[in-house]
């Protein structure tokens, strides 16, 4: 496992890091970062910089699975959807806990599940606030909200 920062504890649940301290076949090389992917027809090997020595190595290597972080990239939204104290973007029922006045022009109806302080704005996948961070959950969101653009159309 790779990690590009000086620690797992840093962006990672307590529980993820001690279940990767406590298993022996998964080794921790951190601060270390990808530089190259090589191969002829697949995957052969992978190019690894140590950010600490800056001393490149080639490993064989078969599979690379990606995780890039956990925070959101919800700058661009510049507060015209309401994101909790994290930058993710509320959406549901989380909208009238948020401590927030509701949207101009908000409907006389509590929002869609995956509906945002803007009505007909929705949102799916890892950006929500307490979703559930799987690419399968963010496939069935998008798919879920597909219905309630269609649900939300009809009613204007």
């Amino acid at each position: 496992m790779l990690v590009r920062g000086d620690s797992l504890e840093a962006g990672m649940s307590r529980y993820l890091v001690d279940e990767i301290q406590r298993t022996p076949n998964i080794e921790v090389r951190l601060s270390t970062r990808v530089l190259a992917l090589g191969g002829d027809q697949r995957l052969e090997h992978i190019t690894l910089m140590d950010n600490v020595t800056e001393v490149a190595t080639e490993d064989a290597s078969r599979f690379v699975f990606t995780f890039i972080g956990a925070r959101p990239r919800t700058d661009w939204v510049g507060g015209v959807v309401d994101c909790d104290e994290h930058g993710f973007v509320l959406t549901g029922s989380d909208l009238p806990h948020s401590g927030k006045p509701a949207a101009s022009g908000a409907p006389d109806r509590d929002p869609y599940l995956l509906e945002t302080s803007v009505p007909g704005v929705f949102a799916a996948g890892d950006v929500r606030a307490r979703s559930i961070k799987r690419v399968a959950s963010g496939v069935g969101e998008g798919a879920m909200t597909v219905a309630l653009i269609h649900r939300y159309r009809s009613a204007v």
